[in-house]
């Protein structure tokens, strides 16, 4: 009897244990993933979101035990893109300095801590392969909500405000609404969907790089893009399913060409019958906006679109490389996050930019912008290593995903997006440095816990 108990309370407890931790790490992922930023518990200083309540959960969960302690220092300690994020913590601490701005360091550092969370949850309670299922579900759920919002007219998640300042209201561009989900706009939304493509992209069973692994959700991500009413989005969307096709297999290749000729069919005989009604005017203003942008033609005024406004961003866009030649910009010190930006640059009056790259410049001058490209570079070296070297599947859709969300930030701000970016992070980090492969980082992650 007594041998019944010392081994109850040597290994029942502890399983338990594990299994609290590891619910607590999905609703981290859960909070990261889904749950907008403004519902959370409101402070005149320091606003408690979900997710930073969560951080601070998750925090308070591993630091209470030691054996978790010393991973995570160890994870902080050894892990190569702590060295690769060194030279931007300098820079954020100096800006946060010398223009007294907290939030200068805080915003971004939270978002890059929360990276340090993610590798360690996937790596030591989730694991990979449960943590791409949990995703799928989430991003599920997230195009189902948006098409749901694009029926009743407003976000599902406005209902959860409770921080107010965050939540922007709805957008409406040529009569038409733009879904935005759980992001703070809709082109932070279609950021999210640029990426949540690369999980609909991956067969995980056979891993393998196929298009239709998750057709339906493929199908739902496309609407959703469509929806959003952004250019950039759509424009890039459609650039990351070529680079899908490219790197998938022969076989793949041919059913995508087959699937392709029958949708463009589809598609056409849609737009022919349905071309005066809302939704097909709304699919071709897309599709000609993006036509004029490329041709320099003006089809899309024909389907509601404003020439004025066309004009208008055109000009603005043209201006934005003007900023790097501001003098009253310091090259070497960047103005924060407190301070809003406005200039007046030939005759034009720019008080937004719609350029993660230029306002990242803005914020942290050159030093900042090029440490941050360090970093990021880090990350997307090793995926390239890992998906042309090792023939990872994971690595290409992931690469192909990160090398698209990055080339639309140079049509839009980050938008509090760069946690999508670094849920793809942590999951590289955990899987890809073990060969690539999925099924030996599942037996690894198995074997901890069966022995």
């Amino acid at each position: 009897m007594e041998v019944k108990t010392v081994l109850e309370s040597k290994y029942v407890k502890p399983a338990r244990e594990i299994k609290v931790f590891q619910w607590i790490a999905v609703a981290f992922l859960f909070s990261l993933f889904v749950m907008p930023q403004y519902f959370g518990l409101p402070f005149p200083l320091f606003d408690l979101t979900l997710l930073r309540i969560m951080i601070i959960v998750v925090t308070l969960m591993i630091v209470a035990e030691d054996k978790r302690k010393r991973e995570f220092v160890d994870l902080i300690v050894s892990s190569g893109f702590t060295k690769a994020l060194l030279p931007y913590l300098i820079v954020l601490v100096y800006t946060m300095v010398l223009r007294v701005d907290i939030n200068a360091f805080l915003n971004p550092f939270l978002e890059l801590y929360s990276l340090y969370l993610l590798v360690y949850i996937i790596q030591y309670s989730i694991g990979v392969e449960k943590t791409i299922k949990y995703l799928l579900f989430f991003c599920y759920l997230l195009t189902i909500l948006g098409m749901v919002e694009f029926l009743i007219g407003v976000s599902p998640f406005s209902y959860l405000e409770t921080i107010s300042g965050t939540y922007t209201g709805r957008f409406v561009r040529s009569g038409h609404y733009r879904i935005m989900s759980s992001a703070v706009h809709s082109l932070g939304y279609g950021l999210m969907l640029i990426l949540m493509t690369s999980f609909a992209c991956y067969d995980q069973k056979k891993d393998e790089v196929n298009i239709f692994a998750h057709f339906p959700l493929l199908v739902l991500l496309a609407l959703n893009v469509f929806l959003t009413g952004s250019r950039s989005t759509l424009g890039v969307f459609v650039i990351e399913i070529v680079l899908m096709f490219i790197v998938s297999s022969t076989y793949h290749k041919k059913i995508f060409l087959l699937l392709c000729g029958v949708l463009a069919i589809a598609l056409a005989v849609f737009l022919v019958l349905f071309q005066n009604t809302s939704i097909g005017s709304y699919m071709m203003l897309q599709i000609t906006t993006i036509l004029d942008e490329i041709l320099g033609t003006e089809w899309s005024i024909q389907y509601g679109a404003d020439p004025n406004a066309l004009g208008s961003s055109s000009n603005y866009r043209a201006q934005l490389k003007y900023i790097f030649t501001l003098d009253w910009l310091n090259p070497l010190l960047g103005i924060g996050r407190k301070r809003s930006f406005s200039a007046e640059i030939n005759g034009s009056f720019v008080r937004s930019v719609d350029d993660f790259y230029i306002a990242e410049y803005i914020r942290y001058a050159y030093p900042g912008l090029i440490a941050f490209l360090f970093f990021i570079g880090y990350f997307v070296w090793n995926l390239i290593k890992q998906a042309f070297q090792k023939k990872s599947a994971l690595a290409k859709v992931f690469f192909v995903g990160c090398a698209c969300y990055l080339l639309n930030l140079k049509w839009v701000d980050s938008l509090q997006t760069l946690k999508y970016l670094y849920v793809i992070f942590a999951i590289s980090m955990v899987m890809l440095s073990t060969e690539g492969s999925a099924k030996k980082t599942k037996a690894a992650v198995q074997s901890k816990y069966v022995k």
